[in-house]
């Protein structure tokens, strides 16, 4: 019985280093393969092509700590990275938007701001989208959408929080995902959370 809830660890552990190999592979294979800056001449050219989608990458808080983890397990010029604690937000058309916890039921927790200048977070780097071919009030209705859907008092560190939103926000724009590496922290914490949680029901099964 014990040997089943050992056996049930190494597999959820596996799982998650598993996907995090995936998502790497995946991301080093969309990078080598779609290009994510633009010359000023290439700018001109693609201006009727739709309006760009920038994500805006920050380290959490201004804590000097975090910043300095993030540099370890994510740093800037790093070919392949582990991950960290950020907060991302979406630009588009001279905005940029993002998610976050509000106490309130009755307020959304969308908010926008300067690119680049979050009050909160402490930037670090931007990842050219693609350019979305969304219309302009196609986009408004995302976003209408996306502030009824994303209510403040519905945040969760590990399961709902800015990165799922920008991720959200990203897809439906139709620009794709962003990077594995952005939320892959909090994706592994709720692997592990789950994990934890189930382990008392299958000891209770196995022992019961």
């Amino acid at each position: 019985g014990q040997d089943e809830v050992q056996e049930l660890g190494v597999e959820a552990i596996t799982s998650v280093l598993l996907s995090w190999l995936h998502d790497a592979a995946m991301w080093q294979i969309r990078a080598d393969t779609v290009p994510r800056g633009s010359t000023s001449n290439s700018v001109a050219q693609d201006a009727d092509k739709g309006l760009q989608v920038r994500l805006h990458i920050y380290d959490v808080s201004q804590e000097e700590g975090i910043q300095r983890v993030n540099r370890i397990l994510a740093h800037t010029y790093a070919p392949l990275k582990l991950g960290g604690v950020f907060h991302a937000g979406v630009e588009i058309d001279g905005h940029e938007w993002s998610f976050g916890y509000c106490p309130s039921e009755t307020r959304s927790g969308v908010g926008c701001v300067k690119p680049k200048q979050h009050p909160q977070h402490h930037y670090r780097q931007t990842v050219v989208m693609r350019r979305t071919k969304a219309k302009p009030d196609e986009i408004s209705k995302i976003l209408s959408d996306l502030i009824e859907e994303y209510p403040g008092d519905d945040y969760d560190l590990l399961r709902r929080n800015c990165c799922h939103f920008a991720d959200d926000f990203c897809r439906r724009l139709g620009v794709g995902g962003i990077p594995g590496w952005v939320h892959r922290l909090a994706r592994m914490g709720a692997s592990l959370d789950n994990m934890l949680q189930s382990a008392p029901q299958l000891r209770d099964r196995v022992y019961g």
